[in-house]
């Protein structure tokens, strides 16, 4: 890779969003500035960087009532003061951020001119409908997300043990994780069309799939097989400095541990994943064979 395109690389990735859990950030400069979004509204998606900042915590005069249950989902309002809400630009880009590659960052105001502190980033799960005040009273059909913590879906990749569904094509693979990618968010659907489980196995499987048993970034067949006779490799979402979580299928690969170890701790991680996200998206352009 010329030397050019490498400084070209390292200058995106060093935009990419990190933050650190519980640490108070000013939204102006430390986030917008810096990666992009709107500063007024409560859910700001970035067309400079591939995230979605959601804030929490100032919304209670517009009939908003956020909440974290006992195991750490967090149920978060969508937006719109007056009247119905509706699946248009912030709520939209909230029910579509893995099959558009965004990062779900959650901050919680801590008080005017104090600045935002860091939840974490979440997934989201599914969503309901409820009947709800807004701003001037008035009952109104609101959405409710139901946001997952990342750091609990990095535990489903256990399932990866499980073997996949058998006697099913490569092209049925593919629809089946690209179905489950889709998520509907009509009123009539009262909740997400999958729970998180189901859309990350159906991506995970077509994914191992369609590697067929060689590292999508390497080349090199498994380096060993599992004790029921499958190759093994781990999946890996290029669009998240962690993986773990339902994607798209464009924005997972199935890699070799080394690959995986490299993409995340390597002299040239983000020249790796950048690399392999362009393989991707050829790949999946191009369909099954």
């Amino acid at each position: 890779m010329p030397s050019e395109q490498i400084s070209s690389v390292f200058s995106i990735a060093a935009a990419l969003p990190s933050f650190v859990l519980g640490r108070v950030y000013r939204r102006s400069q430390d986030l917008h500035s810096a990666f992009g979004g709107g500063g007024q509204s409560g859910i700001s998606n970035s067309a400079r960087a591939p995230v979605t900042f959601l804030f929490t915590g100032s919304g209670e005069r517009y009939g908003y009532a956020d909440r974290f249950d006992e195991d750490g989902t967090f149920f978060y309002f969508g937006e719109g003061q007056k009247g119905d809400m509706k699946f248009v630009r912030g709520n939209l880009a909230v029910l579509n951020h893995s099959s558009q590659g965004k990062a779900l960052h959650l901050f919680r105001v801590i008080g005017k001119g104090k600045g935002q502190k860091y939840l974490g980033e979440f997934v989201y799960q599914d969503h309901d409908w409820v009947i709800a005040a807004d701003v001037d009273g008035k009952p109104r059909n609101a959405i409710i997300f139901r946001l997952v913590p990342l750091a609990r879906l990095e535990q489903l990749e256990l399932a990866s043990a499980e073997p996949p569904v058998d006697d099913v094509t490569l092209q049925e693979s593919r629809n089946r994780a690209i179905a489950a990618s889709e998520v509907i968010g009509s009123q009539e659907n009262k909740k997400g069309s999958r729970t998180i489980y189901e859309r990350s196995r159906a991506v995970r499987d077509y994914v191992l799939q369609r590697a067929a048993g060689k590292c999508e970034l390497c080349e090199s067949p498994a380096p060993f097989t599992r004790n029921d006779g499958r190759p093994y490799l781990e999946p890996h979402h290029t669009t998240r400095l962690s993986d773990g979580g339902p994607d798209h299928p464009q924005f997972v690969a199935a890699l070799c541990p080394a690959c995986h170890r490299e993409v995340h701790y390597g002299e040239h991680a983000q020249v790796k994943n950048l690399t392999l996200k362009e393989r991707l998206q050829v790949l999946e352009a191009a369909g099954p064979a």
